[in-house]
């Protein structure tokens, strides 16, 4: 299918999660799309699956043949979590390998209830990363320590790096109140990417449920309720999007066929 859009679009790791960094970025480039993002740090309290990518492994040079062979580039690595003590928990050559990617942002959440403990860890990563060449993006989502979009804006503001921005994704932000018009409420350079899914009009009333559709019960756009086409409109018009829809219903389907799927559902978003 030929490109419908100038955006540079991504394939976001939790779309084909048991995909290996090399496959997505095979998948990407055989489906169309121009980036990745990837997954390269197993938080064991999410219990990610575990890839070794850091340091000049087998996997990271098969990773990089591949993305020179492709012209795929990687847009994100993901992700941190703010967690008590996180920090002597980060592996040894995490930022590393990103800059070793020429990944552009480092993905984080975080689980500290407290503001003032989510700044000062938001700070330390962003003057670590500044060695690196890379952005820290904050994401919130309504059942952690940044429940809203303002938070995350308000933290990475704060924070005066210049590095520190915000990603805006399409459950979470909407799950948490969110509506396309807040979007400009904010400086337009704070958005940097966004991630694009659907969802069923009927949230979630359990904090576990909400937590499962995220990672399991998204939509393809189109196939929900969300306003994406208003929420696309109203984020700069050159971020990149990135397309993170871990869909259930389509689980047992080929990760070749998943990976179309998702370029095919977000450039017809993107051209109607």
């Amino acid at each position: 299918m030929s490109k419908t859009t100038s955006r540079s679009l991504s394939l976001a790791h939790l779309t084909v999660l048991e995909a290996t960094p090399p496959q997505l970025v095979t998948l990407a480039s055989d489906a169309g799309f121009d980036q990745v993002g990837l997954r390269i740090y197993a938080n064991p309290s999410v219990g990610a699956t575990p890839y070794n990518l850091l340091g000049d492994t087998p996997m990271m040079r098969e990773t990089l043949s591949r993305m020179s062979d492709t012209g795929i580039k990687v847009l994100d690595i993901e992700f941190l979590r703010f967690e008590p003590d996180i920090f002597p928990r980060i592996p040894e050559g995490f930022l590393e390998a990103g800059a070793m990617l020429k990944a552009q942002y480092i993905l984080v959440m975080s689980a500290l209830p407290n503001e003032d403990e989510t700044m000062d860890n938001f700070c330390k990563l962003c003057e670590r990363a500044k060695a690196f060449n890379l952005h820290v993006c904050l994401e919130n989502a309504f059942y952690t320590g940044v429940k809203t979009l303002a938070d995350a804006v308000r933290v990475a503001r704060k924070s005066g790096f210049d590095n520190a921005s915000v990603l805006v994704d399409a459950l979470h932000f909407s799950r948490s109140g969110g509506k396309p018009t807040d979007i400009k409420a904010f400086d337009s350079s704070m958005y940097r990417y966004a991630q694009i899914c659907d969802a069923k009009e009927q949230m979630p009333t359990q904090t576990n449920e909400f937590i499962m559709e995220a990672r399991t019960g998204r939509l393809w756009p189109g196939e929900g309720s969300l306003p994406l086409r208003e929420l696309i409109a109203a984020l700069p018009s050159d971020i990149p999007l990135a397309m993170e829809s871990p869909v259930y219903s389509t689980r047992e389907l080929p990760m070749k066929d998943r990976a179309h799927k998702a370029y095919q559902s977000l450039t017809h978003l993107l051209s109607n």
